[in-house]
């Protein structure tokens, strides 16, 4: 939108993690991030019926390329739970994501985010704020209470992310490190999905292979969080692909770990739907009418 009128911010600091707070700085999150950062989605392909189900992720990711090369839409829902126990009480965090993608660089979602603690009944901590890029995350708009709360500011921010702190949703990405995780994936059967037959196939990884696929896209995750014990701390991750046998894109992922040591417990599940395959944008994805630049 040319007529865009820009305002400048009066503080600096970086809005994105101004405006997640304080809710998703705890252990539970960090593995959470570290999980999902590696696996997000995957694309969907044709595949002869008597392939093995890793040649389907590899061939699947193909189809799932070309739909982006197309410019293609979509629409996610990305919904998260995380429960970390222990002898004093529990603390429960659910985080759900919705949003859209105009490939290949415009995206926007809103994001909410709830943490419940046993030691506190009847209180919840809340967040929310609302992402919009235009180019594949290299910059971004955000906005949320958080965020004019620190900065003194109503309304959108736009700002440049760290790399290390890019949240773009990037499909074509993530698409990819599926594709190379899942080479002992195992055929599930078939299932219908909100009226669409799909294909379901499954597999696992344990510690130090997602680690791995960690620090393959972030070299400096160790550093940043020396002294804790990847390897004792994450469980055995399991993840599930439904992929439509029609469209042959992805439908549905979930994926999910749990993992106990002495009294301490931790479960993570994050499941991810995608639909609107085909279909036109509903509205473009453009920068906010106004917003201020972040300082």
């Amino acid at each position: 939108m040319d007529g865009s009128r820009e305002t400048t911010s009066r503080a600096g600091g970086d809005p994105f993690t101004l405006a997640q707070g304080n809710l998703s700085r705890g252990l539970a999150f960090t593995l959470t991030a570290a999980l999902a950062s590696v696996f997000l989605l995957v694309g969907g392909g044709g595949c002869g019926k008597d392939e093995p189900p890793s040649d389907y992720l590899r061939t699947c990711v193909e189809a799932a390329v070309r739909y982006m090369d197309s410019g293609g839409y979509l629409r996610f829902v990305q919904e998260s739970e995380n429960v970390l126990s222990s002898g004093q009480g529990t603390l429960e965090q659910r985080i759900r994501v919705e949003g859209e993608i105009i490939f290949p660089d415009r995206e926007r979602y809103g994001y909410r985010e709830e943490a419940v603690s046993s030691l506190r009944p009847g209180e919840a901590q809340t967040n929310s704020f609302s992402y919009i890029t235009l180019d594949g995350g290299r910059t971004a708009y955000v906005m949320g209470e958080r965020l004019a709360s620190q900065l003194g500011l109503a309304g959108w921010v736009h700002y440049t992310p760290p790399a290390e702190q890019n949240r773009f949703f990037d499909f074509r990405k993530l698409v990819t490190k599926i594709a190379a995780a899942g080479e002992g994936a195992e055929m599930l059967g078939h299932e219908e999905i909100e009226g669409t037959r799909c294909l379901h196939l499954a597999f696992s990884l344990g510690a130090r292979e997602i680690m791995d696929l960690r620090l393959q896209e972030d070299p400096s995750f160790m550093e940043r969080y020396q002294g804790l014990d990847w390897e004792s701390l994450l469980g055995e991750l399991r993840m599930e692909v439904w992929i439509g046998e029609e469209g042959k894109l992805p439908v549905r992922v979930v994926i999910y770990t749990e993992k106990s040591a002495g009294n301490v417990g931790l479960s993570s599940r994050i499941s991810i739907h995608f639909s609107g395959y085909g279909e036109p944008p509903p509205s473009p994805i453009e920068r906010p009418a106004v917003f201020a630049e972040a300082g």
